[in-house]
């Protein structure tokens, strides 16, 4: 029932940028927005990853019969969300980068009765990450290559991985998501909240 326009990392991984809408469809005429929550990707529950928990680090409910959407989040937003926790978690205060972030947004209100199968779902789950660590990834593999004009057999392994990474967040399947993640990107966050994974190590 939600559609997001845009979720990302700004380029300098110190802000988050969404923008959301509910679905225009006549379906869900009589559906608005009740609730954004952010969690990191740690706290994520591996039984049902497609409901938000009590550890998250940004929450927003939204009053009225809200539509849309329109934020620009920084670190300092979920420190002030988390000061109010009991269970209160260390964030890295001048950046994002290195955080694979879980965004649910819960509708309310009543779809049309005649609405498609899976398109009625009260909660919708994106994610997103600073990309940048991708090309970052990708740009010492590529020099590599130009260097020895062999192919690194650590580049075919990230290939394998980042297109797992995306069709496990396609297909919904969040907890093999993180898992790749990890394994893509684990010796380059900025903060450990996932624990010391490390790389495929596919080749050593």
């Amino acid at each position: 029932m939600i559609i997001f326009d845009q979720l990302r990392i700004s380029d300098d991984g110190k802000r988050m940028y969404i923008n959301l809408h509910v679905n225009g469809a006549d379906y869900f005429e009589n559906v608005y927005l009740d609730t954004l929550t952010i969690m990191t990707a740690d706290k994520v529950q591996e039984t049902n990853p497609y409901a938000p928990t009590e550890d998250y680090i940004y929450k927003k409910v939204f009053e009225g019969n809200q539509k849309t959407a329109d934020l620009v989040l920084t670190p300092e937003d979920f420190l002030k969300t988390w000061e109010t926790e009991a269970n209160a978690m260390m964030f890295n205060a001048n950046e994002m980068s290195g955080t694979l972030f879980f965004v649910y947004v819960k509708a309310k209100g009543t779809p049309d009765p005649c609405t498609p199968c899976t398109l009625d779902e009260e909660v919708t789950v994106a994610v997103t990450f600073d990309a940048s660590l991708l090309y970052q990834l990708m740009m010492g593999y590529t020099k590599e290559l130009a260097d020895t004009c062999s192919i690194p057999n650590g580049f075919t392994d990230m290939i394998l991985l980042w297109n797992a990474f995306k069709a496990a967040v396609e297909t919904e399947h969040f907890i093999p998501a993180i898992k790749y993640f990890n394994m893509l990107f684990g010796g380059k966050r900025t903060y450990n909240v996932f624990g010391n994974f490390k790389g495929c190590g596919c080749h050593g």
